[in-house]
């Protein structure tokens, strides 16, 4: 039986150009994104954009400091928030034809920016989103991942903040009906891919391939603060272990148990 080969996009010790949306981004979700951002490499520009007079992209300035982030000042001349999205893709352009960067993390929940991260794709690029559940599909679907900030930042919140056994049940419901469909999106991926001889399929592989229907996959989105190696291999639905890990050749693979 012949396979074709599947290209596997690494996304780690990548050189990254943070691009922030004063308009469409809150300042609440920065050292989060930063942290998220850090496993996938170094972040060489920072910059945000937006009328600095105002209180929306007012509130970022007790962060450009702390963090080197370059403000760049668009002020409204008329009504809207076109000038900001201007100034943000004229600047993405003029760093991607520099070439110094093969990453780009788009911080917003404007689906005006997609075709912006489409570009991006289009000339190899790796492309980051990072905005709200909110956000148009279209936006999230033209990155490579997405990151969704309110709820990594909720998950931060809940752990400190006491839950009435309402919430507490809304919660467990919410997250248990998300992994179901995490299971069964895996599932459907490794009985297509899988070795027929053994039924186990590449972890790296797989990965990919679950990129590519779930790009916003993160196993902090379920409460783990864990690699996806580990999530997989402990993931259990009430005591049954879904999938088998295990690694030959310094490669894990995976398989459904």
């Amino acid at each position: 039986m012949m396979f074709s080969k599947v290209i596997v996009l690494v996304i780690e010790n990548r050189t990254i150009a943070l691009f922030i949306d004063s308009d469409n981004i809150s300042q609440n979700y920065f050292k989060i994104l930063m942290d998220e951002l850090n496993e996938f490499g170094n972040v060489t520009y920072k910059r945000i954009y937006g009328d600095f007079t105002t209180q929306q992209a007012n509130s970022w300035r007790p962060l450009l400091l702390e963090f080197a982030i370059e403000p760049i000042q668009q002020y409204s001349y008329t009504k809207g928030k076109n000038a900001t999205d201007s100034a943000m893709i004229i600047d993405a352009m003029d760093i991607l034809h520099k070439g110094n960067v093969d990453c780009v993390c788009l911080a917003t929940s404007d689906s005006d920016f997609t075709k912006l991260a489409i570009r991006f794709r289009n000339e190899n690029y790796v492309v980051i989103g990072a905005g709200e559940e909110k956000t148009p599909t279209s936006f999230k679907a033209a990155c490579h991942r997405f990151l969704l900030m309110d709820q990594l930042l909720a998950k931060i919140v809940n752990k400190t903040r006491p839950e009435s056994n309402q919430q507490k049940t809304a919660e467990d419901t919410k997250k248990k009906k998300a992994l179901d469909e995490l299971i069964k999106i895996s599932k459907e991926i490794i009985q297509k891919g899988a070795d027929p001889d053994d039924g186990y399929m590449h972890f790296s592989t797989f990965m990919n391939e679950l990129y590519k229907k779930d790009n916003a996959f993160n196993p902090k989105n379920y409460g783990v603060n864990s690699k996806p190696i580990t999530f997989f291999k402990e993931l259990k639905i009430g005591t049954k272990l879904p999938f088998t890990l295990t690694k030959r050749t310094q490669q894990y693979r995976i398989k459904i148990t």
